[in-house]
């Protein structure tokens, strides 16, 4: 057994037979509107609150919501043919989204809309329950390739993945023109005993022209995504000049999706082989701290989105717990660029565009991704309180050059920073 609760979601494709899908659409819209009927009775109360002072000052939480379900079904008799279980999802939604507009990280929560999102979706919860079989849930598989999604029936997928867990919940998706189910496991057991201990210490840094720098001077290119960026343009302009719900439209609209299903699953599948190499092969794993949402306020943010850094660094922090390696980020704000991993001199007047750069102290030359990803290793381990490689002296010889001189040293307050 783990002695830590490790999630896992496995993403399937599945083909509804037509009476599944009425009842899929039907639940996506039921689900849609408790949201929104939710968020309006709390904007109005909002309102009456800051504009009249009518009430008391509240927060939208699992209990507001639940009342005002109930007060829905009241209302709204077609909301109890609906899985109870997805309307509470939609609101727990709505939960988290006025949370992040409570702690300033979002806006506020928005009306959903079917036209404008591409990706409609319910989330159903797992319940157990006891029969004569023993203690069996609602979601759950009945054989190879049939899973059974709580009242609305089984499905069948195309291909099945062996995980060993059980399923907390099952999210069904239209996503693109097509339907997936996204089960999420809570595994029986970790894979820490899967790859041998030890392996390489690296820091990474993560670059638009360079992909990932290691320290060790490896490079790893982005994936080549411009042929498919190319027809995905071309098939949104070519949407554009057509009447909207016309035979032609809707042809147009499944090739552009055919081509954007493949960009999605050439960047996943690129991203995971990343991922598992690195914690195959690293015991020691340091990154950045990266603030994306700050970054795509630039003038990068177009290449910024298309990259992707957040979602590779979450997949390898998942991939090196669930195997037992050791992942670190640092802090935000750590001068990762302008210090010298040699002397530890900092360059306040390096640029952006500058690649390679001569240290003003040391004078010892640094590719700019390179440098940083060994200034990462050295703080990630420092923030660890690992063992480091410290430079404790350097001198010139008669060729112009230095000799440097390094002991290993255990990072404290005493020693400071490489």
């Amino acid at each position: 057994m783990c002695d830590k609760t490790f999630i896992l979601t496995d993403k399937v494709e599945f083909v509804p037979d037509e009476e599944m899908e009425k009842e899929l659409w039907f639940n996506i819209n039921a689900s849609a509107f408790v949201y929104n009927k939710t968020l309006e009775y709390s904007i109005y109360r909002e309102n009456l609150v800051k504009e009249f002072a009518i009430g008391n000052k509240f927060k939208v939480n699992r209990t507001y919501t639940q009342k005002i379900v109930k007060t829905l079904k009241k209302h709204y008799p077609f909301l109890e043919d609906a899985d109870s279980t997805c309307l509470q999802a939609s609101t727990d939604r709505l939960i988290k989204a006025y949370e992040g507009y409570y702690d300033h990280r979002t806006g506020a929560p928005r009306f959903k809309k079917r036209k404008k999102n591409p990706v409609t979706s319910i989330t159903l919860r797992n319940n157990f329950y006891d029969t004569k079989e023993g203690n069996v849930g609602a979601i759950r598989w009945l054989s190879e390739n049939e899973l059974r999604v709580t009242k609305l029936g089984k499905i069948t997928v195309k291909h099945r993945r062996h995980i060993k867990g059980k399923i907390k919940e099952a999210t069904l998706k239209y996503e693109n023109g097509r339907w997936y189910v996204c089960i999420v496991y809570e595994l029986d057991e970790n894979r820490h005993g899967e790859f041998s201990y030890g392996g390489l210490y690296v820091g990474i840094d993560v670059g638009i022209t360079d992909f990932l720098t290691f320290s060790n001077g490896k490079v790893i290119a982005k994936p080549d995504l411009k042929k498919i960026n190319g027809r995905i343009q071309y098939y949104q302009q070519k949407l554009d000049g057509k009447k909207e719900g016309g035979s032609n439209w809707k042809k147009t609209l499944k090739k552009l999706h055919k081509w954007i299903r493949k960009k999605n699953n050439v960047v996943n599948d690129y991203y995971h082989k990343i991922s598992y190499n690195i914690v195959k092969h690293c015991q020691f794993i340091a990154m950045e701290t990266l603030n994306i949402r700050g970054m795509i306020k630039g003038n990068l943010s177009r290449s910024i989105h298309e990259i992707g850094w957040g979602k590779l660094i979450e997949m390898i922090k998942y991939k090196a717990e669930l195997y037992g390696r050791e992942f670190v980020q640092i802090d935000r704000w750590f001068p990762s660029s302008k210090k010298c991993h040699v002397c530890g001199e900092i360059n306040h007047d390096l640029g952006r565009e500058e690649r390679e750069w001569e240290c003003p102290h040391c004078h010892a030359v640094h590719q700019r991704d390179v440098n940083a990803a060994k200034n990462i290793l050295d703080e990630g381990l420092r923030a660890t309180g690992s063992m480091v490689l410290c430079l404790v002296d350097f001198m010139p010889n008669s060729q112009g050059k230095s000799i440097y001189y390094y002991e290993w040293k255990c990072f404290d307050e005493k020693i400071g920073m490489a």
